[in-house]
């Protein structure tokens, strides 16, 4: 890490075996996000009925290694790939409960991401997470330390939750194939004086280039939700563009 331009921070990242529209196996990502200068990746796998028990892990898969085994394969073997870059990778999740998921006939629908969340908690608790509602999901990360952030709440599906029950908002959505209306975000987030966060919602090549900018590196998960807490981090707004304090 260089200290005169922090820690460079890939706060939201999906891999291949995770969904049908993440495009990049851990091998390549540890590669591409190498060769443009990160210093850490959150793993942020989506985490939702369909996707877990359809794609991730169906019945034939999870007989060796379990539901939540299967859905963190991905992030054991990019933590592996990333350690020979020097990358450090940190658990995460992209979770959409049964109550907001995409897969139900009406709205509401929304995403939320959990950062300070830990591998052994997502093999425990993740299945859970699908029947809570959001004030239950906020209760449950709140007395661990862990941070709850809707992502892209003003992307065209999806809604705005309840602000109370939110530790944070995603200002800077920079996937290249959506328009998050990332404008309205930051203006949400400085308007309730939640946490910002930023990612790049990569899923396949060319879609790095956002982030965060962190002021130095996280010993593991929980001191990441600290590190964020504190508010002196910076964010990328647009793919490749400079971290700027929100």
């Amino acid at each position: 890490m260089q200290e005169t331009r922090g820690y460079k921070l890939e706060m939201h990242l999906h891999t291949s075996r995770n969904s049908d529209c993440g495009k990049e196996c851990p091998k390549d990502i540890a590669r591409i996000y190498a060769d443009a200068g990160y210093d850490g990746i959150v793993c942020t796998n989506h985490l939702n009925r369909n996707d877990l028990y359809g794609y991730v892990a169906p019945p034939w898969k999870r007989l060796s290694r379990g539901v939540m085994g299967c859905y963190l394969r991905d992030f054991f073997e990019l933590k592996d790939e990333c350690a020979a870059f020097g990358i450090d990778v940190f658990a995460g999740a992209e979770v959409s409960p049964d109550q907001v998921t995409y897969y139900k006939p009406g709205h509401p629908y929304a995403e939320y991401l959990l950062y300070g969340v830990t591998a052994d908690e997502l093999r425990e608790y993740g299945q859970s997470f699908l029947t809570m509602d959001q004030e239950q999901l906020f209760r449950w990360c709140d007395e661990r330390g862990i941070l709850l952030v809707q992502a892209h709440p003003y992307r065209e599906i999806c809604d705005v939750m309840d602000v109370r029950f939110l530790h944070g908002i995603e200002v800077a959505n920079t996937h290249p194939g959506h328009d998050s209306r990332n404008a309205l975000a930051l203006e949400l987030c400085k308007r309730t004086g939640l946490v910002p966060t930023g990612g790049s919602d990569f899923h396949y090549r060319g879609g790095e280039g956002g982030g965060t900018v962190l002021p130095r590196a996280p010993k593991d998960e929980r001191d990441l939700a600290a590190i964020l807490r504190e508010r002196r981090h910076k964010i990328i707004l647009a793919q490749g563009g400079e971290a700027v304090e929100i």
